[in-house]
């Protein structure tokens, strides 16, 4: 299994953005909010294309709370000054491979499909290019809404660890909720709010001096009020991935222990945005 990942250094939110036609403006990947998703007019060969302020190493875009059917499929293509320097080819967002990973003659057909889930992602993952664009190409031509809506974007180079020194066993994952439950004065239970989120607590406890100070300096670049994309078990498939891959904001500040010679242990908790 793959160690887990943090994307602290959004290059998207800084990015040039056009798109081949909007209801409300692609911008609107640049923030979060249910009330600011990048909506298009049709649902078939429509195009996101971000420009970046220069050229940088690019391994991952993440397109993140789509509206896409299970037939939906994305290509997303990494630009050197305006020419493709690599890219996915289309693939499914749900029915083929969680999170829209196909590796035609290693991938088994008939994966799981995630669309029932809250919010759901797809990500497209690279060998690092150095890059200084991106386009995402969407065709949905069954798409019931008749539109294509995008909540979020994210893209760069990933924080990951050596897997030795991966997540420790004891990942905490709990589902929050705002409601809260009174009783009537006849005794009834009533429910009053809705809305949930996810927060996850996990530990690095294997990080040797090295590995510790290349997360120091990515962690940096965020607050506490930055959002990260983080995903714990990326590669597991399925819906095991799929719960534990979001877009979050860390819990409070974060520290470290030098429990034994060049060793550090870190733990993290994320709080679903």
């Amino acid at each position: 299994m793959n160690p887990s990942e943090i994307l602290f250094d959004n290059k998207h939110d800084t990015a040039i953005l056009v798109a081949s036609s909007q209801q409300s403006p692609p911008e609107y990947t640049q923030v979060s909010g249910g009330s600011h998703l990048f909506r298009t007019l049709g649902v078939n060969n429509e195009t996101l294309t971000a420009t970046l302020e220069s050229a940088v190493y690019m391994s991952k875009v993440v397109i993140y709370g789509h509206n896409l059917s299970p037939a939906g499929t994305i290509n997303v293509a990494l630009l050197l000054n305006g020419e493709a320097v690599a890219e996915t080819g289309f693939k499914g967002v749900a029915e083929l491979i969680p999170l829209g990973r196909f590796r035609v003659g290693i991938d088994p057909w008939g994966g799981h499909d995630l669309s029932g889930l809250s919010t759901v992602s797809f990500e497209a993952n690279f060998t690092p290019e150095v890059a200084n664009g991106y386009r995402i190409t969407i065709k949905d031509p069954t798409n019931e809404n008749g539109y294509l809506e995008i909540g979020r974007v994210f893209s760069g180079v990933p924080w990951s660890p050596p897997e030795s020194m991966g997540v420790s066993f004891g990942v905490s994952m709990k589902t929050k909720t705002a409601t809260r439950k009174e009783r009537t004065e006849g005794g009834s239970l009533i429910a009053i709010g809705k809305g949930s989120w996810r927060e996850v607590s996990l530990s690095f406890d294997h990080l040797e001096d090295n590995e510790f100070e290349n997360f120091v300096k990515e962690m940096n670049k965020t607050d506490d009020t930055t959002e990260v994309y983080i995903s714990v078990y990326p590669d597991k498939g399925g819906v095991i991935e799929a719960i534990h891959s979001f877009v979050a904001m860390r819990q409070d500040g974060y520290d470290h222990t030098h429990d034994r010679a060049r060793n550090r242990k870190v733990p993290l908790t994320y709080v679903e945005v």
